[in-house]
């Protein structure tokens, strides 16, 4: 009976094989890093547009509110107007409910003004609420009692707000803060609500009529509206936001500077980031 040797794999080729097979590991390891930190990016860009959805859709609705003045078409200006700006009269506790006591610090610690905090400016407006429209953007009601001037312009007045903070709490991966924007309302007895995560800078310009056309001659900002003593002129707002990703999606810490409004902004970190923009515009104070 014959038998046959059969030859094994020598030391030389097993080094190779084994180094091909190497080879061949880190290059699909390479490929599913890749893929893993491309899909990462694309999910955080896609969180970041709902978060500039919501976002602006709320900025929109509530804001475009300011100088509802009933059809009657109360004079708004004997309440100093449908801005509510730092350095003005408290918002009045009316004697029918309005203006809780929460809501109250929180509206004169979110008053119209440039530069709040590091995450930008605040905004705070004001209607005359009445059975059409009498809902803050907390969805907080005004008393029946005090629609349409009664028993005063201020016990009427409904008051929407906005900022951007943190909540010191709220953290990503890293440990960060994560920037939320906030809402402020009057009806409601609480402080501040949390409207959308991401949102991390806020700026806000405002549209000047000054030879009362209909048209916006300038836009400028609170600081300057309020030196001009122009605010009753406003027709129309600007806002724009810098979003943030709520995770960090970058391989490394890259520097990258933002334009928010003439606001120039410089980040250097892993975040990816976008700039969104809209315009408001008052309506009720057109119309008259």
């Amino acid at each position: 009976m014959k038998h046959t040797m059969q030859k094994g794999l020598s030391l030389v080729e097993l080094m190779i094989a084994m180094l091909v097979s190497l080879v061949l590991v880190a290059g699909i390891s390479t490929v599913y890093v890749s893929s893993k930190r491309n899909y990462n990016a694309r999910d955080q860009l896609s969180l970041m547009d709902e978060s500039a959805r919501v976002a602006l859709n709320m900025l929109i609705k509530h804001l475009e509110h300011a100088g509802y003045a009933t059809p009657s078409k109360l004079p708004m200006n004997t309440v100093d107007g449908y801005f509510y700006v730092n350095g003005s009269a408290d918002p009045v506790a009316g004697s029918c409910g309005t203006v809780k006591s929460l809501a109250l610090g929180a509206l004169k610690a979110s008053a119209t003004q440039d530069d709040l905090n590091t995450y930008g400016d605040a905004v705070s407006v004001r209607f005359i609420g009445d059975s059409g429209l009498f809902t803050d953007v907390l969805n907080g009601d005004l008393p029946t009692g005090c629609w349409g001037g009664v028993p005063s312009l201020s016990d009427s007045l409904v008051y929407n707000a906005f900022h951007v903070a943190t909540d010191g709490t709220t953290k990503d991966s890293l440990g960060n803060l994560v920037p939320i924007l906030y809402g402020v309302g009057s009806n409601a007895n609480q402080a501040k609500r949390p409207i959308v995560n991401g949102v991390e800078n806020i700026q806000f310009l405002y549209g000047v009529d000054t030879n009362t056309d209909g048209a916006v001659d300038q836009y400028m900002s609170a600081t300057a509206v309020t030196a001009a003593n122009t605010w009753q002129q406003v027709i129309s707002m600007k806002a724009g936001i810098l979003i943030r990703s709520l995770e960090p999606v970058l391989p490394a810490t890259a520097s990258q500077s933002y334009n928010v409004l003439g606001v120039s902004l410089t980040r250097n970190d892993r975040y990816q980031r976008a700039v969104y923009s809209a315009v408001i515009h008052l309506r009720n104070v057109v119309d008259g």
